[in-house]
């Protein structure tokens, strides 16, 4: 069994099981927003909750040293900007697969802008990123978002599956896309590629239980999981909310059921 199987059992990426990712990597590029204020509290939070993986930025993994229990898989992300700059899309590498391995990840992950001006020097950085990847072992986990095309719809669905597509031809072992709206075309894009899709959750949205049964309709149309940050450490409700959307993924229940659960 290779090191990359190995890393991916760990990070719950194998056949037929479905992900729940916990992305904490929010504060290069907002800043210390709502629920990210004290990272550690979001850390445990995941970590009690039973995710699969959390994506922390390199400072980050200090804190994991705090906690007691057993960790879930960690991915460390590799790219950055920020709000303050003059591109918030444009991301670039703030480190390496090599410098991951020596503060203890089991993968990586890169955000992708396609669309962008810069376009073409991410992918650059993914190519490089994927070369490393795969010369150590360690499995890559693909944030890749379509922008400039979010109307018509139709326009929008074909740059996600595109999207989807030059992740999954450059090498991720995982890809993270926003969700379509037609759930035909998740299901296209899941069923035409070799390695596990999940769902972004997006921005914080206001009606839980409208959130979740989006979360139940991605799974239904064969979406790998989920990777849900923002509406998930900024709701009012950050325990019974994970715990719904581990229901939801894990074990199938359906979102009303999850969430009546959650609260009991």
């Amino acid at each position: 069994m290779s090191g990359n199987v190995l890393r991916l059992k760990r990070l719950g990426i194998e056949p037929g099981r479905r992900l729940v990712i916990f992305p904490l990597d929010h504060g290069v590029t907002c800043g210390p927003i709502a629920g990210l204020v004290q990272v550690e509290s979001a850390i445990r939070l995941g970590v009690e909750g039973r995710v699969d993986a959390l994506v922390l930025h390199k400072g980050m993994l200090r804190l994991l040293d705090k906690i007691p229990s057993r960790l879930p898989g960690i991915f460390m992300h590799l790219s950055a900007s920020t709000q303050l700059g003059p591109n918030v899309h444009h991301k670039v590498l703030v480190g390496s697969v090599e410098e991951a391995i020596r503060r203890g990840a089991d993968g990586v992950s890169i955000h992708v802008n396609m669309g962008d001006s810069l376009e073409p020097q991410m992918l650059c950085d993914f190519g490089e990123v994927g070369a490393a990847c795969a010369q150590w072992n360690i499995p890559l986990l693909v944030m890749i978002y379509a922008k400039g095309t979010e109307d018509p719809t139709h326009a929008r669905d074909s740059a996600i599956a595109h999207a989807a597509r030059v992740a999954a031809e450059l090498g991720a072992d995982c890809i993270k896309l926003p969700t379509p709206s037609d759930d035909e075309i998740l299901r296209e894009i899941t069923g035409s590629l070799p390695v596990p899709v999940v769902v972004a959750g997006g921005t914080r949205s206001p009606d839980t239980l409208s959130f979740l049964g989006r979360v139940e309709k991605a799974i239904r149309a064969g979406a790998g999981g989920v990777a849900i940050g923002r509406n998930v450490f900024q709701h009012e409700r950050p325990e019974a909310v994970m715990h719904a959307i581990c229901s939801i993924v894990h074990r199938g229940v359906s979102a009303e059921k999850a969430w009546e659960g959650s609260l009991n």
